[in-house]
């Protein structure tokens, strides 16, 4: 098994990391012991990518199927599918949980931004700006909530800001 997407996690045991692989599983490691404590099949395509709030013991991953994958790590430490989230069209780049938990972002390869609820996956928004896949998105973190932007950049040279968080 080849690795396509990895995040750090921490955990009160000790530092944890979970591994995307091409079969489409999802591995949670133990890095002091260097040894896998959980294996979970979520997805028939590789892991392109993936993100985990640890807040909510909670993760995300996505491949070039037309489904989002959401999982938890249980107190067993054991990884858990949770929801599923359907696509329009197949291929993410990259999933991006925001700080404060509320929506995560998805750069797709249809040139397109999704934006979902994280406590259910429930489609909020479908951001169209560029003419080629989306590689990466990301939030801000400016101190002041109305000017805080989310970013996507694009195989089209192109970068888009987007201004999507409320004032409340």
């Amino acid at each position: 098994m080849q690795s396509t997407a990895i995040q750090r996690l921490v955990a009160a045991s000790g530092p944890l990391l979970c591994a995307g692989y091409e079969d489409g599983s999802l591995v949670l490691w133990d890095v002091s012991h260097r040894r896998p404590l959980s294996c979970l099949k979520v997805h028939g395509e590789p892991v392109m990518c993936l993100d985990f709030d640890t807040g909510r013991q909670k993760g995300i991953s996505g491949s070039s199927e037309k489904t989002l994958t959401s999982w938890t790590i249980d107190s067993q430490q054991s990884l858990q599918v949770q929801d599923c989230a359907p696509l329009t069209n197949p291929g993410v780049s990259q999933l991006r949980v925001r700080a404060d938990g509320k929506i995560v972002a998805a750069a797709g390869w249809d040139g397109s931004v999704r934006v979902f609820g994280w406590k259910r996956l429930r489609p909020l928004a479908v951001l169209q700006h560029h003419k080629d896949l989306v590689h990466s998105v990301a939030f801000s973190d400016h101190p002041e909530p109305s000017q805080r932007l989310m970013a996507a950049g694009s195989k089209d040279q192109r970068i888009s800001l987007w201004s999507i968080y409320s004032e409340s």
